[in-house]
């Protein structure tokens, strides 16, 4: 039996040395650039071509974009990062893939969406680059960075217990995939309106009972994240979904659970005990 790791298999455990390794499975990442980097780039980018990018991105069924900065810290230790801003978007998990049980089949499924997405990724990076902007795409399946934590910062949503990222729009059913880029003058996000989804998560835990392997632990990791034994996952080798089927964002939605989460906030308040 292999060790009991606590990495996320989810991409935020990172590699050392493969700029080509994903995150577990058998999934193969490809590289699928067109267009070379150009030497000189560009550092400002220009509504025109900003609006291009958000109108293929639409085309590509990319669900949501934001605009993030890798932490200074981040970049010195990991050297495989060449620009510290990054696009970042998600593309939607599918009911078809949700509802199926764990198993091969599901699998193929969850690396369609990849091959989906890592393709589009790769579109947009070539068009940035034929227009003189140097790219390095982060695939949804490689483990570049902490694509949860980048998306966090991007102000998109929150990284919830189950170490899924939680968005208003989708919940926990997105993957997720960046560019990373020189380009300066990107809508950086200034505060994530979103760090309630904190304390519902706290109290919540429904990700941790649906789990059938006990991946996800009561302990935490941190001030948010259940501790998450990655050894007996099986996400990445049979699309097992159970987490984000048993979420109440993915089952009621965003807006549902901020009402409810607001008046239990309320009632604890009016008691004294917040």
């Amino acid at each position: 039996m292999a060790d009991e790791s606590t990495t996320n298999c989810c991409c935020e455990a990172v590699a050392e040395n493969d700029d080509n390794s994903v995150c577990c499975g058998d999934y193969e990442v490809t590289e699928d650039s067109k267009v070379e980097n150009p030497t000189n780039s560009k550092k400002e980018i220009d509504s025109e071509t900003f609006k291009r990018i958000k109108d293929m991105a639409k085309s590509l069924d990319i669900e949501i974009i934001g605009f993030g900065k890798i932490p200074k810290e981040q970049m010195e230790e990991n050297e495989r990062l060449q620009y510290s801003n990054a696009i970042v978007f998600t593309m939607k998990i599918g009911d078809e893939i949700i509802n199926e049980p764990p198993s091969e089949f599901a699998q193929n499924l969850n690396n369609l969406l990849y091959d989906k997405f890592g393709k589009a990724t790769y579109i947009i990076s070539d068009y940035l680059r034929q227009n003189g902007f140097a790219t390095q795409v982060a695939h949804p399946h490689q483990n570049l960075l902490d694509l949860p934590k980048l998306a966090e910062t991007a102000g998109m949503g929150v990284v919830g217990r189950s170490h899924l990222l939680i968005t208003p729009d989708l919940g926990p059913c997105e993957k997720i995939g960046a560019i990373l880029t020189p380009i300066e003058n990107l809508s950086f996000s200034k505060e994530n309106t979103h760090k309630w989804i904190n304390d519902y998560c706290k109290r919540c835990g429904k990700c941790i009972k649906v789990c059938p392997e006990d991946v996800l632990q009561k302990e935490y990791m941190d001030d948010n994240k259940a501790e998450f034994i990655e050894s007996r996952c099986i996400g990445c080798n049979q699309g097992c979904t159970y987490c984000i089927e048993g979420c109440p964002f993915y089952k009621d939605g965003y807006d549902y659970v901020k009402e409810k989460h607001d008046k239990l906030e309320a009632k604890l308040k009016e008691k004294g005990k917040l």
